[in-house]
């Protein structure tokens, strides 16, 4: 599968980022709020920021000129120096363009984003909290490229009124006290 990759520029860039979005949340949801409108206008927020000096996006199209992958990054100043951090926001291929160095092609993206900006470290994450395979095999890529794993995340998620869809509250109280 031949795969391009670009800065994201326009605002159909954004809504393909949105569409790809949404796939990434039925697939990994992650228990958290989603709105494909909200993402779309932080990511053409990328347009107006022209250095790019603070967030930038990139977009993976296939042959087609269809959407099948992005990365959002942010670039933020480090506390310790007067270096900056590279952090990934989001980062999600669709499932038949993994194969494709897709993946692989948003991260050298951004890794050229963040070594252009002066960034001392950079930050990637995996969020995939129920494909264990999947979250295994982004850790092999990154260790790969030089990433190493450093520390533990953890996450509280603010309960809101409706968390009837919440995944990761129903796997924390468990599958029967979810039926109540």
């Amino acid at each position: 599968m031949k795969i391009t990759v670009r800065q994201v520029e326009t605002p159909r860039d954004a809504n393909d980022i949105e569409d790809v979005a949404t796939h990434c949340n039925n697939e990994h949801g992650c228990g958290r709020s989603f709105d494909a409108r909200e993402i779309g206008k932080h990511v053409f927020a990328c347009v107006q920021d022209k250095d790019r000096k603070y967030l930038n996006g990139w977009i993976a199209y296939d042959i087609n000129n269809l959407p099948v992958g992005y990365m959002v990054a942010t670039m933020r100043q480090s506390m310790f120096s007067t270096r900056n951090y590279a952090i990934q926001e989001m980062w999600y291929v669709l499932p038949h363009a993994r194969k494709s160095f897709a993946g692989l092609m948003l991260l050298h993206e951004f890794e050229q984003w963040a070594l252009e900006r002066d960034a001392e470290r950079i930050y990637m994450q995996v969020e995939h909290d129920h494909d264990e395979r999947l979250t295994e095999r982004i850790l092999r890529l990154m260790t790969s490229m030089g990433y190493k794993k450093q520390g533990y995340i953890c996450v509280k998620v603010i309960p809101t009124e409706d968390t009837t869809n919440d995944r990761s509250t129903h796997r924390s109280v468990g599958a029967e006290q979810a039926q109540v």
